[in-house]
C-alpha cells in the first residue's frame, strides 16, 4: 500500500505558482514588444506609400502635413531629396528620403 499520498504540499504549490507567474510575465513582455513593433511597421508602410505617391505626383512644395488615420506625417524637400518624417509608437522620430530624378 502507498503511504502519505495526500497530494501536493503548500510549498510545492507556491513554487509551481511562482514559476508559472514568472513565465507568463516574461511572455507578456515579449508579446507587447512584438505588438508595438508590428504597429511601427504598419506606420512605416504608410509613410513609404505617402513618399511614393509624392514622388509619382512630383509635388514640389516645401513642406506638407499629411494625416492618415491617427498618424501625422510631414512631407518635405531637402536639397535634391523628397523626405517623409513621422513619429512611431515609442515616440521616436523616423525619417525616410528618396533622391529626385532629374
Amino acid at each position: 500500500m502507498r503511504k502519505n499520498c495526500n497530494g501536493f504540499t503548500f510549498i510545492e504549490l507556491l513554487v509551481s505558482l511562482s514559476l508559472w507567474s514568472g513565465l507568463i510575465a516574461m511572455l507578456l513582455v515579449y508579446w507587447t514588444t512584438i505588438v508595438v513593433e508590428r504597429e511601427n511597421k504598419k506606420i512605416e508602410m504608410i509613410a513609404n506609400q505617402i513618399l511614393y505617391e509624392a514622388m509619382m505626383n512630383e509635388h514640389r512644395e516645401n513642406e506638407t502635413v499629411v494625416v492618415r488615420g491617427k498618424h501625422t506625417f510631414s512631407l518635405f524637400m531637402r536639397s535634391n531629396e523628397r523626405c517623409v518624417r513621422w513619429e512611431d509608437r515609442l515616440k521616436r522620430t523616423k525619417e525616410r528620403c528618396e533622391t529626385l530624378l532629374q
